[in-house]
C-alpha cells in the first residue's frame, strides 16, 4: 500500500469520511484529482486535513436519494497528498489510493 506507514488494513483508521462520486474511480497506488465545491464535501475535506488525511472513494449505486444514496460494496481508502484552495472557495486535491 502506498502512504506513510499503510502496509496492512490494520495501519489504516478504523473511521474513515465516504465520497460517494459516480464516475471516479481510484485504486490503490493510483492518483485521483479532485475538485471540491459542495459545502457538505468542504467540510468533509477541512476534517479529513485536521486528522490523518484519508476519505474512501466510493461509487453509488442503486439508490437515486442524493440525501442518502446507496453504496457500492467496494471502494478504496485514499489520502490526501495535495491540497490548494481557490479564490472563490474550491478546494483542489488529489487523492492517492492505499
Amino acid at each position: 500500500m502506498s502512504g506513510p506507514g499503510y502496509r496492512t488494513l490494520a495501519d489504516l483508521p478504523q473511521v474513515i469520511p465516504v465520497f460517494p462520486l459516480d464516475g471516479a474511480l481510484l485504486l490503490p497506488g493510483g492518483v485521483l484529482p479532485l475538485q471540491i465545491f459542495e459545502p457538505r464535501y468542504l467540510n468533509m475535506i477541512d476534517d479529513a486535513m485536521a486528522g490523518e488525511r484519508m476519505i474512501g472513494m466510493v461509487q453509488t449505486g442503486g439508490r437515486a436519494d442524493r440525501a442518502r444514496p446507496g453504496l457500492a460494496r467496494v471502494g478504496c481508502a485514499g489520502r490526501i497528498t495535495r491540497y490548494s484552495e481557490t479564490g472563490d472557495g474550491r478546494y483542489l486535491i488529489a487523492l492517492t489510493g492505499v
